[in-house]
C-alpha cells in the first residue's frame, strides 16, 4: 500500500497569504514614492491659491481700499488670489501726505505708537525687500473689523526717516 505524504492543509494557504501581503506592501510603497515625487516637484493636485505675483499700484489701491498719495515710491508689492485675496505692499510716501493717506484708507481703529503690526509673515511675495523688523520708531494698526468689502488691513509706518515714511501694508479678503 502506498502512502502519499501531503503537507499540512493550512500551511500552503498561509504561505500564499504572506506572499500576497508582501506584494501588496511593495506596491503601496511604490505608489507612495511616486505620489511623493509628484508633490515634491510642486505639482498641485487641487490649486486653491495663485502663486504670488508683483502687484501694481492700482491693485494695491483696489484690494487694500486706499488711495496712494502723489509722490508714492513703490519698494515692493505682491498679490495672490484664490480662496483668499492677499496683498502686501511696501512703499514710501512724503511725510506731509500722511494725513491724506490715512483719511483715504478710513482705517478702523487708531495707530498705536511702538506697535510692530507687520512681520515677515505678512510678506505675500516672500521677496528680499521686506524687512519690517529693521524699523526702530514705528506706529501700527491691526484692523479687527473688515471694510465694507470684507477686507482686513494691517498697517505699519516706519518713522525713522526725516522726510518720508515707509509704509508696510497687508490686506486680506476671504
Amino acid at each position: 500500500m502506498t502512502h502519499i505524504i501531503k503537507p499540512p492543509v493550512g500551511q500552503w494557504r498561509v504561505t500564499v497569504a504572506l506572499m500576497f501581503a508582501a506584494v501588496s506592501v511593495v506596491l503601496n510603497l511604490i505608489g507612495v514614492a511616486f505620489y511623493s515625487g509628484l508633490l515634491s516637484e510642486s505639482i498641485e493636485m487641487l490649486p486653491v491659491q495663485s502663486r504670488p505675483e508683483p502687484a501694481t499700484a492700482s491693485q494695491v489701491e483696489a484690494v487694500a481700499e486706499v488711495t496712494l498719495p502723489p509722490g508714492t515710491v513703490f519698494l515692493a508689492a505682491a498679490y495672490s488670489n484664490g480662496l483668499e485675496t492677499m496683498l502686501s505692499a511696501k512703499f514710501r510716501i512724503p511725510r506731509d501726505t500722511l494725513d491724506a493717506f490715512l483719511a483715504s484708507a478710513a482705517l478702523h481703529g487708531t495707530l498705536t505708537p511702538g506697535l510692530h503690526a507687520i512681520t515677515t509673515q505678512h510678506d505675500v511675495g516672500r521677496g528680499n525687500l521686506w524687512h519690517p523688523e529693521t524699523a526702530v520708531t514705528v506706529t501700527g494698526l491691526h484692523e479687527t473689523q473688515p471694510t465694507s468689502h470684507g477686507t482686513y488691513r494691517t498697517v505699519m509706518l516706519d518713522l525713522d526717516a526725516a522726510s518720508a515714511l515707509t509704509v508696510y501694508l497687508h490686506a486680506r479678503r476671504s
